[in-house]
């Protein structure tokens, strides 16, 4: 992928991130909502009641790291823009645009998959 050579270009590609980003916590949080139906549904035996709980789990872990990726995000802008962030995670850095794309590459994968396993679980009602 090409790299944006331009502040400003950075900023506006940080800035689109981030909306993607809000876009599946959104995403996340609607899906657990009908997840939250189905388990309160009488049709919900045990097994529905632990594939419930898998995707539970998948929900609030994916939201954790839809929170770490923004967070890094408002690091790698701040970066951009006023020098060093305060806080650096060496696990994550945010002062690599390559590794920033590549992590939101993953990032939506990871969403896309998760959203096709409970379409494919939620036909099954």
């Amino acid at each position: 992928m090409e790299v944006p050579t331009q502040s400003s270009d950075l900023q506006a590609q940080l800035s689109a991130w981030k909306g993607e980003v809000d876009n599946v916590r959104g995403s996340l949080r609607t899906m657990r909502s009908r997840l939250e139906e189905m388990a309160g549904s009488r049709q919900a035996n045990h097994e529905r009641m632990v594939e419930i709980e898998h995707f539970q789990n998948q929900f609030i872990r994916q939201l954790e790291v839809a929170d770490e990726m923004f967070h890094d995000l408002k690091q790698s802008a701040k970066f951009m823009g006023y020098g060093r962030p305060a806080i650096i995670h060496h696990d994550r850095p945010v002062d690599d645009y390559d590794r920033l794309n590549d992590r939101m590459q993953v990032f939506h994968k990871l969403h896309e998959e998760l959203k096709g396993d409970f379409s494919r679980f939620e036909s099954f009602r």
